[in-house]
Formats: C-alpha cells, structure tokens, sequence
C-alpha cells in the first residue's frame, strides 16, 4: 500500500513541475489588474509583464485587459499602442451596449487623439461623447467632453473662450460624484496652470496650483492604486510654483521650491519640460542643456524620436545654446527641430495607413488569441486529469490512514493484553514457588510416608486415592515447572523431552498428559510459550537489543520467532516494540517537569 501511494506521489510531482514553473516568475498575488495600474509609472517592464500574464491566462474579460493595456501605454506616453487598444475595446459589445463603459471608452480616446495632436479625430470623440452624455444625462461625462471642446478651442487661437470652457467643465467635476472625479480634476488643472503660463495669467495660474494640490491631498485620502503619482504630481507642482513665484518676483520662494523640485529630479524626468520656463527667466543654461540631453538621450534608447516631447526638447535645446551665444549647435537644433516637425506633420497624414496597419495588429492579436485559446483548453484538459488523479490519490490517501489507524488501534490493545498477560504469568509462577517452598517448610512429604503405615482398614476409599493420585501429579507438574522456569531450561535451544527426563524422573506414559492436563498444551508448545513471554520481558527492558537478537538469547530461530510471536499476540515482535516506544514518549510528555 505504502509503495502504490509513493509511486502516485511522485508521478504527480513529476506532471506538475513544468505547470508550476511556467509562472514561477511572477506570484499569483501580483497577477491582478491592479498590479498594472500600482507599477505603471514606477516600474513599466514588470507592469507589461503582469499585463502578458493576464492576457495568457485570461484572467479579465477582453475589453477590460484592452482597456487596461491601453491604460498602461498611455500613462508612458506610447499613444499609437494605447490607440490600437483603446479602438479594441470600443468595438467590443461589452462596451458599446454599456453606457458607462462606452463614455468611458470614448474618453480614453480622446485623451489619446489629444497626445498624438490629431484634431480631427479628437472633436470627431468629443462630439460622441457629448451626444450620449446629453441622453443619458451624465453630468460628469458632459464635464469632460466640456473640457476636451475648450482645450481644442484654446489650441486654435480662441484661448479666452477656451479657457472658460475648460474653467465650467472642471467646476461641474468638482461637483459631481464620478468615481474617477480625482483623476479628471487633476489632469484638468495641470492643463490651466500650463495655458495660465503661457498667457502670463500668473494670479490664475496660483489659483489652480492651490486647487491642485487640494485635489492631491484628498486624492490620497481616497486612496491611490498607482505607485509612484504622488511623486510625479509633487514635482509638478513644485515645478509650476517655481514657475509662476519667479514670475510674480517672488524669487526667494520660487528658488526654495526649485530645490524641492530638484530633490524628486530622478522622479518621472519625462516632466522635467515643466521647470524650463524657470530655468529660461533665471537664465540657468547650463541645467536647461543638461536636463533636455538626458532627455534627448533616452527617447533615442526608447527608440521614440518622433512626438511632441521630443519637439519641446529640441526646441529648448535651440533657444539655450542661442541664448548662450552658441549659435552654430543652437542652428543645428531649429534645423532639427523643422525637421521633426515636418515628420510629426506627415505621420499625422498618414493617419489612416496607421488605422490601417492597426486594423491588421489587431487581427493578428485576434490569432493569436486564438492560439492561447487553444492552449489553455489543452492546459484545462491536463488539468482536469491531474484533479481526478488527485482525487484518486486523495481516496487512496484516506484509505492508508484509515487502515493505519485501525492496525494503530489494534496494535496497542494487543500491546496491553501482552503486558497484562506478562504480569500475570509472573504472578502465577510467584505463587507456585511460594507453594512448593511453604510445603517444604511444612514437610508434606514426610507426612504423607507416615500415611503408608496406616493400617489396611484406615485407607481411604477408592475415591480418595484418585483424589490422592491426581493431587500427587499436579504437584509433579508444578515440580517440573518450578524446575524449567527457575533454572531458565527453556532458553536452551536444544532443550527437549528427552533432556528434561534427564533431571526429573517422570514416568513415560504420563508425561504427554502432564502437560495437556496442566498447561493445556503440548510439551513443546509450552516451551515455546515461556520463550515468548521471555521475549515479551526482553522487548521492554532492552530497547537496544535487535529483534534477532531477542530471538537467539529465547533460543529459537528468528523466522521461528516471528511466526510463533504474531500467531500468539496478533502483531510482530517490531510492532509490539514500536507501541511500547509510543507509551513511553506519550508518558514523558504527560510527566509534568522540575522547578
């Protein structure tokens, strides 16, 4: 039994190693969608590899691993990938039949037309979404498409209605209850703190700092599940104040919260265009140089040369070697900065080849979905097998401990008859020695020569001799026992019949009958029974001594020993130990110990 379940233990192992080290590299904990969302500023590639997993395993509906996938690119500023999400999504009829879910689809969309400057498409969403906002009545909704109108108007030259627009829009959010109303509000006054400082509506620009650091605080108070915005909208902040206090001559102040803007300078460097207005009006060139060539640097790592942050690097880099006098590198850079516009400006053109080539990513993501389908309907099969293999084990498991504990049960209560039987038996031999030496003080047997000169008429009747006759063998037999027993004849391995005659003279036609009549077994059964409770004796007081060894010292062979031991008590001589060695550690923890 122990070897079948072994056998199964160890196939089951075997099957499950290559399922267990698929994803070992990730825990299940950090399996969740909003693991993507906690690393997605501070650590993208462990984000992109939760989201991997997530797809593989299919542990979101289609449209919520779209979205979130979308999420994940967009908040690193790689649109064109969150736009083939985002559009995914879109389509999906869990979307487009769930108002909320399609507003909120709609708004991721424009936000991304919005990174990649495309206005077209922008006010193509924003009317959309406005539409079904109005029919449904979703303040909220209205509040952002609102704000997204004002920010196109602002961009084509009609600034002050675009700003009242976007003043309205952010007002209606403060006041609504959207679950997302955070989020929105402080995208909203980032965006009129940057169109403030354009203007030089420096006292407006305060305003909306104070306002955005209030909406930060009960941001946090609300909870935040992606790790590391608190520092990215802290350095914002602090840039913007340096920003708009050097611009009111407030420059102690501005300078004190350009040191704490430097102080979070490793956080999120993708924002450092934010403090270039400070650095212009304080005429720090230098840090403006240095700043923008990290920059430059790592978007040509990223392999992303061609947006519009790589526009204001290069533009800054253009107006702070000509402000230092620099102007053949500051010449390089304008003409840079032409160039990369003009591609900016074709890739926008060529829009539609763009969608074109999505529409066929996205056909190929179809396939390969698909094709993890199919592998995770394989996966399912393996793992329906090893769950009936695991229930069978499970059966099987239950059974063994089920049946170890019956032959647990059986083996103490056969462990305590033997012990009792032991003291019995001891008993027994005491009172029969103690018998034999109190007829010896008494001199029954000179008594009983005396009664052989009684007169022929004074015996007694024939009844009485038989009594007599029978008295006189049970005490041949106690004789004989008190002889085997005291000098230990029985642990001689060659000690018989024959060998006992020898010592104590009895008479042949009564000796089988002694032991019948007496014992209640043959000769040589009761030798061997006084070998096993000899055994029985050496077992407890020896629990060094090999089962073997017991054995030889009773005076039978060890296959001998075995057999006769389990025919007499029911367990074997290993058994009967191990109950024994149980006893004593269960005594020796219920021992209570010394002070």
């Amino acid at each position: 039994m122990k070897r079948i379940y072994s056998v199964l233990l160890t196939s089951l192992f075997l099957i499950l190693i290559p399922y267990s080290l698929r994803s070992a590299s990730l825990p299940d904990s950090l399996l969740t969608e909003d693991a993507v969302y906690e690393y997605t500023f501070t650590d993208f590639p462990l984000a992109q590899q939760i989201m991997d997993e997530l797809r593989l395993r299919e542990s979101l509906p289609d449209y919520r691993l779209d979205m979130t996938e979308g999420d994940l690119y967009f908040n690193n500023g790689y649109y064109y990938q969150a736009l083939k999400d985002y559009t995914r999504a879109l389509e999906n009829d869990s979307v487009r039949e769930v108002d909320e879910r399609y507003m909120s689809q709609l708004h991721r969309l424009i936000s991304c037309y919005d990174g990649l400057h495309n206005e077209s498409k922008k006010m193509e969403y924003i009317k959309k979404l406005q539409e079904k906002a109005e029919a449904v009545g979703d303040k909220a909704m209205e509040a952002v498409a609102m704000f997204n109108m004002g920010k196109s108007l602002f961009y084509q030259g009609q600034e002050n209605e675009g700003l009242r627009l976007m003043e309205m829009a952010t007002e209606r959010m403060a006041e609504s209850d959207y679950k997302y109303k955070f989020d929105n509000l402080r995208y909203n006054y980032n965006t009129l703190i940057i169109f403030y400082e354009r203007q030089e509506r420096n006292e407006d620009a305060l305003r909306c700092i104070d306002m955005l650091e209030k909406v930060v605080g009960q941001a946090l108070d609300a909870g935040s599940r992606m790790e590391g915005l608190t520092e990215k909208e802290q350095k914002a902040v602090f840039a913007h104040r340096a920003v708009v206090l050097q611009r009111l001559g407030r420059t102690t102040e501005a300078r004190e919260y350009y040191e704490k803007f430097l102080a979070l300078s490793h956080e999120n460097s993708r924002d450092d265009y934010l403090i270039m207005p400070y650095l212009f009006d304080c005429g720090k060139y230098d840090e403006i140089i240095r700043m923008n060539t990290l920059r430059e640097k790592f978007l040509k790592e990223q392999g992303d040369t061609i947006n519009y942050h790589m526009t204001t690097i290069i533009k800054s880099l253009g107006m702070a070697y000509r402000d230092v006098g620099n102007y053949a590198e500051s010449s390089r850079y304008f003409e840079r900065l032409s160039v990369l516009r003009d591609s900016i400006k074709n890739r926008e053109q060529e829009s539609a080849a763009l969608e074109l080539a999505m529409v066929y990513d996205m056909n190929a993501k179809d396939l390969r979905i698909q094709e993890q389908a199919v592998r995770m309907e394989r996966h399912l099969v393996v793992i329906a097998l090893l769950l009936c293999v695991g229930a069978l084990l499970g059966v099987l498991l239950f059974l063994f401990i089920r049946h170890n504990r019956v032959i647990e049960k059986k083996n103490v209560a056969m462990a305590n008859m033997i012990k009792e039987l032991q003291k019995k038996n001891e008993e027994l031999f005491r009172k029969q020695e103690e018998n034999i030496e109190l007829r010896k003080q008494c001199n029954l047997e000179d008594c009983l020569e005396e009664t052989e000169n009684i007169p022929e008429k004074d015996l007694p009747t024939e009844e009485t001799d038989s009594e007599k006759k029978n008295e006189a063998d049970r005490k041949l037999f106690e004789r004989i026992e008190q002889e085997i027993i005291s000098r230990q004849l029985f642990l001689n391995p060659s000690f018989s019949r024959e060998e006992l005659l020898k010592i104590i003279y009895i008479p042949k036609n009564k000796f089988a009958n002694l032991f019948r009549t007496y014992a209640g077994v043959s000769f040589p059964d009761y030798i061997n029974n006084l070998r096993l409770m000899y055994a029985v004796k050496l077992i407890q007081k020896h629990t060094n001594y090999t089962i073997n060894a017991i054995a030889e010292t009773c005076g039978m062979s060890s296959r001998t020993f075995h057999r006769l031991f389990l025919k007499k008590f029911g367990v074997t001589p290993a058994e009967f130990r191990e109950e024994l060695k149980k006893e004593g550690n269960k005594d020796s923890e219920d021992k209570p110990s010394e002070t």
